[in-house]
């Protein structure tokens, strides 16, 4: 038996024979509350199966009529594919007949079948009529041109004819992609004797397999799939648009209810407002006001938010503007989520939108118009133009993690988007996360890193070069240290600039020292040289011991520590390079003879202190000339000897 992913879903007036209807075509009563079967009427959404005369099946979801249930009937038409709208011939177009269609054509669903019920109560003048009405209704909506069929679930006329039309329509409709992360926002959770707890839900995007690790969001649990079902039937794998039903272990039943969604860790992100395109439906009676209370219902989940339009005090219905919406707990939201807005006192649906951005600071009127080239590019069809517009609030490095989980694209997808983008974006990867770039703003930072070295030459001649903590706070000052490194390391593999030391300066530049700076220089080298292991001066007594300011000294110092000319094992421990090379020498000599070093053996060897020992060992283990093994030195691997460390 063949799965059409393909979710239906009912809609319509309470009493209109929805239940009934559904109980026609499949022989499964969706009604599983002792109330429901009480009072007649659906108060939750329930599900069925539908087989098709092909051989196929089909989710049906069916939802509730009635006013009061309306956030029911939300939860239950998130994520299905096509409608259909259940009309009573006895009754004909009612409230929720109209709001529903309206939720329809807000949610996106714009295909579908209209189905005139309860033939079998009334005459052929009636029904005319009441086929008539609801013509009208649908006329001017996402259901337009929609056949209309009437049956009877008494009688079952008309039955087989909507089966029909149903596998028809069912399979016409294009699967949902597959190269995004799985994403299942849950309707139903409920525990099994024996087997434990079970969430259900109709996937929307990826795919979910019996043992795979998932995340519960909000709250970050992670959980296991122990099985997978579909239908009533295990499956290995349930993918987007089928009704699921995933028995997890790793979390309680008070750690989920509706509204939770279940995922792909790499899109387990949370937020707690997002920027939008709001529209006030035509149908709404009321308009959307600036600052004012709603309930929002995105996917499953049913929160209070407040809505804070970016240039009107109000939309009027039919309006439609960009704003950012804001609520008090953490929703799971990504870009192009669709989302309803109802009356905070739940008597009216009054509009819709589709998520620009998740997440984000909250934003006030002039920063949200000020970046309206970026919510119109977020609002289009290509996604290209919203990755492109997103890399440029941080045009030197966007983690592309990040824009996997905003977009809900696999890393495949990205690497297809910036194929597309050539040119404008591109990518690198550092210190193990891959990040995109915008190439024009990595030719301005190149450029400002030789400007700043440049600039530091002129005002510092004496010195070596500049210090990468101050040349990334000067040549890209709204960078974190990590994506200045990596600039600065990218300035120096195209050899605009050079390392020497800790000093960076520009290929082949050498120190210029004036006349006195030069004595003053030659003066320190010779107190550190005669010094030598044991006694070099101390970094504060230089200047008392030369006669000169400890300022000046300390500095030429610093100079001298970038030439390479001393080298500072410790704040209190400086040595000449010739003595530096002394000691490696001994230490090479001893390493080679007996295999390894002990801390007292090259103490001895050196004839200097514990301490001192240490430091002059620490400072070529730093250099990855020597390695540390039980207290033992060796030479580091792929160093024989020769080099200067």
């Amino acid at each position: 038996m063949s799965l059409i992913q393909c979710v239906i879903g009912t809609a319509g007036h309470i009493d209109h024979g929805k239940t009934s209807l559904v109980k026609a075509l499949t022989g499964i009563d969706c009604d599983r509350f002792e109330e429901e079967k009480r009072r007649g009427i659906t108060i939750d959404i329930g599900f069925a199966r539908m087989t098709f005369p092909g051989g196929g099946t089909a989710g049906i979801v069916d939802v509730p009529g009635h006013q009061r249930f309306i956030h029911n009937m939300l939860a239950g038409v998130a994520g299905i594919d096509l409608a259909m709208l259940v009309v009573a011939a006895d009754d004909a177009v009612m409230p929720q007949t109209v709001e529903h269609l309206a939720i329809l054509e807000i949610l996106g669903v714009n295909r579908g079948i209209v189905v005139l019920t309860k033939t079998d109560l009334v005459d052929e003048e009636t029904l005319e009529l009441a086929e008539m009405e609801v013509g009208d209704l649908v006329a001017n909506s996402h259901l337009a041109g929609s056949e209309i069929i009437k049956c009877s679930s008494v009688t079952g006329e008309g039955i087989d004819r909507l089966r029909d039309e149903l596998e028809r329509l069912c399979s016409t409709v294009v699967n949902r992609r597959s190269d995004r992360f799985f994403r299942m926002p849950v309707d139903r959770v409920f525990t099994i004797k024996g087997h434990g707890l079970v969430v259900t839900g109709t996937v929307s995007s990826g795919g979910v397999k019996p043992e795979d690790r998932l995340t519960l969001v909000p709250g970050g649990k992670v959980v296991r799939a122990r099985r997978v079902q579909s239908h009533g039937a295990s499956v290995d794998h349930a993918g987007p648009g089928t009704r699921t039903a995933i028995n997890i272990t790793g979390a309680s039943k008070g750690d989920i209810e509706r509204g939770t969604v279940i995922v792909h860790h790499a899109i387990a992100k949370t937020c707690k407002q997002f920027t939008a395109e709001v529209v006030c439906h035509s149908t709404s009676p009321l308009k959307i006001v600036h600052g004012m209370s709603y309930l929002l219902h995105v996917h499953t989940a049913e929160t209070l938010c407040r809505v804070y339009l970016a240039s009107r005090k109000s939309l009027e219905p039919g309006s439609r503007s960009i704003a950012q919406v804001r609520f008090e707990g953490y929703a799971h939201i990504i870009h192009g989520d669709k989302f309803v807005l109802r009356s905070s006192s739940a008597r009216h649906t009054v509009g819709v939108g589709v998520v620009a951005e998740p997440g984000g600071k909250p934003l006030g009127r002039r920063r949200l118009n000020a970046l309206m080239e970026k919510w119109s590019a977020l609002a289009g069809t290509e996604l290209a133009d919203g990755v492109r517009a997103v890399t440029k609030e941080r045009p030197l490095g966007y983690p592309v993690s990040s824009l996997m989980a905003m977009f809900n694209i696999i890393e495949s997808r990205v690497g297809q988007i910036m194929n597309q983008l050539s040119g404008e974006v591109s990518s690198f990867e550092w210190k193990g996360e891959k990040y995109a770039y915008i190439t024009a703003a990595a030719d301005d930072v190149m450029d400002a890193i030789t400007g700043a070295v440049r600039n530091f030459h002129k005002k510092h001649p004496a010195l070596q070069g500049i210090e990468e903590s101050s040349l990334a706070s000067s040549a890209a000052p709204s960078l974190t240290a990590e994506l200045a490194g990596y600039w600065i390391r990218r300035a120096i593999s195209s050899r605009r600039i050079e390392c020497v030391g800790s000093a960076l300066r520009l290929p082949g530049r050498q120190v210029e020292f004036s006349g006195g700076n030069e004595k003053l220089r030659r003066s320190i080298l010779e107190a550190y040289r005669a010094g030598g292991l044991k006694s070099p001066p101390k970094t504060d007594k230089v200047g008392g011991m030369l006669g000169i300011k400890k300022s000046e000294a300390q500095k030429m110092i610093r100079i001298l520590n970038q030439t390479g000319d001393l080298v500072t094992l410790a704040p209190d421990y400086t040595l000449h390079r010739d003595t530096l090379d002394s000691a490696q020498k001994t230490l090479v000599e001893e390493i080679e003879k007996a295999g390894f070093v002990e801390t007292a053996r090259y103490r001895d060897l050196l004839g200097v202190g514990r301490k001192a020992a240490i430091d002059i060992l620490e400072h070529f283990d730093r250099a990855g000339f020597t390695m540390r093994k039980n207290n033992k030195r060796v030479l580091a691997s792929g160093h024989d000897g020769g080099k200067e460390a």
